[in-house]
């Protein structure tokens, strides 16, 4: 009886798990702010680390733009070496974060910055998080953040 017990269990562990959905499920975020000047922009480092789930291939991010009613958009943009993307939420204060990006660059400390489109203050959401494989994929792995620019 005990047998069919763990048997039980185990399958419905493994169907949650596979149930479970990829990304951002378990992802960091920070929260900020971008000041009334146009140029405001937000620099934070984050740095990617084996934590023992294996050794990170990249980051991936999206921002949520979190100000009602804005007329600006918000951007992240994630650098590391000699490879940069962007990525936009052009839709101000709904649930909705921008596309998730990502950028290949292995372990070691990674640059986003936040900037907005116009003058005007905004309130934002980061999302980010270092995984174990390529594009983005894999298991998420050592994650941290230092935040170095609060404009």
């Amino acid at each position: 009886m005990k047998a069919e017990n763990l048997r039980t269990t185990l399958a419905a562990s493994c169907i949650l798990l596979l149930a479970h959905p990829a990304g951002f499920a378990v992802a960091h975020t920070q929260n900020g702010s971008l000041g009334e000047g146009a140029g405001a922009t937000d620099y934070y480092q984050v740095s990617c680390t084996d934590d023992g789930n294996g050794m990170p291939a990249s980051l991936a991010a999206q921002v949520t733009n979190k100000s009602a009613a804005s007329a600006q958009d918000v951007s992240v943009l994630v650098h590391r070496g000699v490879a940069a993307i962007n990525s936009t939420d052009a839709n101000a204060g709904d649930a909705v974060g921008s596309p998730v990006v990502f950028v290949n660059g292995g372990d070691g400390v990674y640059n986003l910055f936040v900037t907005k489109t116009g003058p005007g203050g905004e309130n934002y959401t980061i999302t980010f998080h270092c995984m174990t494989e390529a594009d983005g994929g894999g298991i998420h792995t050592g994650t941290t953040i230092v935040f170095r620019q609060n404009q």
